[in-house]
């Protein structure tokens, strides 16, 4: 057994991770802080691991539109507005506010972001009404990692890997005492004494089969906090989009601009599929167009079809590609937009009717983005030679998370929490880029707070006692190595199959009450260690938590989709009389799933 004594823990090692630990010692360079990270660092993190056509970092700069005093007021609003207004305003104007500050830390300390004639470039990305969105190129995130993970080393911050955090410790007046962990590799027992505790581990991702998630993403945080009596909100806003099965890079902006067919192995168009007689050629055209800016699924926007017609097809067993080799079948000069052919003008000087561009999607990929088709052959996909793209809707954000108040404070005390495993600030839906702001933003303002608390409290002292409780003993896992684990297999295939692109409250209830029958032995048995057995207990509760928020909000608001019909792709409608400036807060009381309804602030 291993006793650490810290005054701040932070849990994670991405973007809001290190930002929190560098914000501790910013605020009280005297105080112990130690980063704990399940994997390695730069290697198993969400910031260090993701990759888009071109990645966002959001941020309203002294040069962004509209360039007066409040333009930050105009982020505040696309923030709710694309939140589908159940977002916390607060926290929606505190990442606006602060997000020249965060961009002009990681500016100074070093990260590329690209400029012209010394002036920071940006674009616009989906639900933002002006370019506001900050890059590096395909790496932005990648890029802010490594930055930041220099900046911890340099100011000599210990991080300890390969510590699978696990529980929360409180004292008799509900406050941080503690927390445990495992080490993964030896499953020695971590005990840590403190009296702040920042979570940052990203968001549960592997709780589904389909994701795009370090392996280590299985909801650890976002578990202890609901065994210590934390608070969840917005749990059933999940950001699902189109991703490449081999490369998992999102297939967002370019990908989609470049209008290939999509098709299944037979080689069906399946947008013409599905909704041949509901939309005419140019409006099929425009859809597919504007994926490539409304790429992450939302009711909100028309494109969801395309999502709604991969997932359909998945479910019976097919495989979906972007063919790159020919046009989609209701492609034709006359059903052209004529604002998609002023975009290929304007944009990337390419007349759309020139037959070598008009005739080869894969010329007009090249055309808007060659550096995102290096970026693919470098991961394995050498789009020249396949000249197609596996895709699956894959969970790529989860937009709730820990509730926190614009002090990153949950509502217990010593508890904080910052970048995705944090909720509230987001709402339904965010603007693109935000996600990685949200990670410097509310890290700064957790580090800041949580340091402000310790040094006013006194580290608890763990008994031996009450460290030799926490133990897991006498229990033996068989020494099999390439073993699955069935039950964690058979929960994160359901949760894929009913509960990410397409959910009815038939599918819903039936899994829950699938995986809320799987039993702690019935895990134990089917588990190859220690590591394995509390993952899989996290992933249960974890998905018990998102089907019950999902089941609770009875309409679709954006990535929440729900169903009336599946067969006919009927929906609820939005219905903001009922659902409008009300989240969904979720407690854990005995093992029970409490739902409760409230007004945002």
């Amino acid at each position: 057994m291993k006793k650490i004594k810290s005054d701040v823990i932070v849990v994670g090692a991405g973007g809001a991770g290190l930002r929190a630990a560098l914000s501790v010692k910013e605020t009280n360079k005297y105080l112990n802080v130690k980063v704990v990270t399940k994997g390695e660092r730069l290697k198993d993190s969400i910031t260090a691991t993701s990759y888009s056509d071109r990645m966002a970092f959001h941020a309203t700069l002294d040069t962004t539109e509209p360039g007066t005093e409040d333009s930050w007021k105009y982020h505040a609003e696309d923030i709710f507005k694309i939140g589908g207004m159940v977002s916390d305003k607060i926290l929606a104007e505190v990442l606006a506010k602060n997000s020249k500050d965060a961009f002009e830390y990681l500016d100074k300390l070093g990260v590329p972001f690209v400029k012209e004639n010394g002036k920071v470039k940006q674009f616009r990305t989906d639900g933002s009404k002006y370019a506001r969105a900050c890059f590096t190129g395909p790496d932005t995130a990648v890029q802010i990692a490594r930055i930041l993970s220099k900046e911890v080393d340099k100011q000599k911050i210990e991080v300890i890997e390969n510590v699978m955090f696990q529980d929360i410790l409180l004292d008799e007046e509900n406050k941080v005492k503690g927390g445990w962990g495992i080490n993964t590799v030896t499953n020695e027992y971590f005990f840590f004494e403190t009296p702040s505790i920042i979570l940052a581990c990203g968001g549960p991702g592997q709780v589904y089969s389909e994701s795009l998630f370090p392996g280590e993403s299985t909801g650890d945080c976002h578990a202890a906090a609901l065994r210590c009596g934390a608070e969840l909100v917005n749990m059933e806003f999940i950001q699902i989009g189109l991703s490449s099965k081999k490369t998992k890079i999102a297939c967002s902006g370019s990908f989609m601009r470049a209008l290939p067919k999509i098709t299944n192995d037979l080689g069906e168009d399946i947008i013409l599929k599905y909704y041949k007689n509901k939309y005419d050629p140019k409006k099929l055209i425009s859809i597919l167009f504007s994926k490539g800016w409304s790429w992450p699924l939302s009711y909100d926007e028309e494109s969801h079809i395309i999502d709604v017609a991969v997932a359909k097809e998945i479910l019976y067993a097919r495989r979906i590609f972007l063919d790159y080799t020919s046009n989609p079948e209701f492609f034709s000069k006359g059903s052209i937009p004529e604002e998609i052919i002023n975009w290929y003008k304007q944009e990337i000087n390419v007349n759309l009717f020139d037959q070598k561009f008009y005739s080869n999607p894969l010329k007009r990929l090249k055309s808007i983005n060659k550096e995102v088709c290096a970026l693919l052959k470098t991961k394995g996909l050498d789009i020249d030679t396949e000249k197609k793209i596996e895709i699956f809707p894959a969970i790529q954000h989860f937009q709730g998370g820990i509730k926190i108040n614009e002090r990153a404070e949950t509502n217990i005390k010593g508890l904080y929490a910052c970048g995705e495993a944090a909720g509230g600030q987001h709402g339904a839906n965010r603007p693109g880029g935000n996600s990685l702001l949200d990670t410097q933003v509310f890290g700064k303002i957790a580090g800041q707070n949580a340091a402000l608390y310790s040094s006013q409290v006194n580290i608890s002292e763990l008994s031996d006692e009450e460290m030799k409780n926490l133990q897991i003993e006498n229990v033996k896992f068989p020494d099999e190595t390439g073993k699955k684990n069935i039950i964690r297999e058979e929960i994160r295939t359901l949760m894929s199959e009913n509960a990410s692109v397409i959910r009815s409250e038939k599918k819903l209830l039936e899994t829950f009450d699938v995986v809320s029958n799987i039993s702690n032995k019935e895990i134990l048995n089917s588990s190859k260690n220690l590591k394995d057995y509390l993952e899989t207990c996290n992933i249960r509760l974890l998905s018990r938590v998102l089907l019950k928020s999902m089941c609770e909000r009875k309409e679709s608001r954006g990535p929440h989709l729900l169903f009336k019909n599946p067969e006919t792709l009927e929906l609820y409608p939005r219905d903001d009389e009922n659902w409008a400036y009300r989240y969904i807060v979720v407690k854990l009381e005995n093992d029970n799933i409490s739902c409760s309804i409230r007004k945002c602030r």
